[in-house]
């Protein structure tokens, strides 16, 4: 396990946040509430940003020299957004007394245009930059609304830096699993799909690129219910050939149709054939099926974009 040094100074900018949250009652028309603790706040959280961006972007492949010409945004940042598309990558605030009501304020994408510099970027880089080089004139810009999204960010980025799993045993619905993943402002989405594809190693919902962490089957325990799941195909695939003839002829007694619709009759009546021996199929395995799914285990993992 890495060590803690992004995390913990992740957990004290939040806290001051947190505290900061108590004594004021925060809801969509609170964001554009500024300060020069604020401003403090996004100053601190950008560096970190800045810091975390670039030691992913050396875990990960990069190549460019730790000089000035490295940019954790155009470099780093892009490097990670090609890997696991950080850009859709959905933050929850889930604060119990944070009282946002609009869905741009309670559903954020803190990464998005994170890769991009200038005009171009995001609303929370933009006003980094902008405090940074002339607080005076920049101070209203330090507000609620960006410090919440660059801290948003910044739990994103802690969490592909600390790449942990989670052992979630038989729950197949991900209900142990805990969203917050450590803070106590936000939350993530878990990817749960169901079912085992005798082929495909995971399927994918089209929600898969917002979700941080996806559930999975063990990879030994999927295993064992794939290698079923073939031997049950294989005999579906041997019982449907050496009487797909007859049955055919069966399906087909009695039955009126002309010259051009026999062979779409033909390939619906042998789909329906293949699925009256599969189901055969697997009464005569059920035990067998049964067993290896009771013992199918579940963990999550950080999702990116293996699958």
């Amino acid at each position: 396990m890495k060590n803690n040094f992004y995390w913990n100074v992740y957990k004290n900018l939040e806290k001051e946040l947190v505290e900061m949250l108590n004594l004021i009652h925060i809801d969509d028309k609170q964001l554009e509430i500024y300060s020069i603790k604020i401003a403090e706040l996004i100053l601190r959280t950008a560096v970190e940003i800045e810091s975390i961006s670039k030691t992913l972007y050396f875990q990960n492949g990069g190549t460019k020299s730790d000089d000035i010409n490295l940019f954790f945004d155009t470099d780093c940042i892009e490097l990670l957004e090609s890997k696991w598309v950080l850009s859709k990558k959905i933050v929850q605030v889930s604060a119990p007394n944070v009282d946002f009501r609009l869905p741009e304020n309670m559903i954020l994408t803190p990464l998005k245009k994170a890769n991009k510099r200038g005009s171009s970027s995001s609303d929370w880089q933009k006003a980094y930059q902008a405090i940074k080089h002339n607080r005076e004139t920049s101070l209203p810009k330090a507000n609620l609304k960006h410090l919440v999204r660059a801290l948003a960010a910044l739990f994103v980025l802690n969490l592909y830096y600390r790449d942990n799993s989670y052992w979630l045993d038989k729950d197949s619905s991900g209900t142990k699993f805990d969203s917050s993943l450590g803070s106590s402002l936000f939350s993530i989405k878990l990817h749960v799909r169901d079912g085992i594809s005798a082929d495909i190693v995971y399927s994918k919902n089209a929600d898969f690129d917002e979700c941080i962490y996806i559930l999975k089957p063990t990879d030994d325990t999927r295993t064992a219910v794939q290698q079923e799941l073939k031997v049950l195909n294989e005999k579906t695939a041997e019982r449907t050939k050496t009487n797909i003839i007859d049955q055919l002829s069966k399906q087909l007694k009695g039955i009126q149709i002309s010259h051009e619709e026999m062979p779409s009759t033909i390939r619906a009546l042998a789909e329906k054939i293949k699925i009256e021996n599969m189901q055969h199929v697997a009464r005569e395995n059920g035990l067998v099926l049964k067993k290896v799914f009771e013992n199918l285990k579940y963990e999550a993992i950080l999702n990116k974009n293996e699958y």
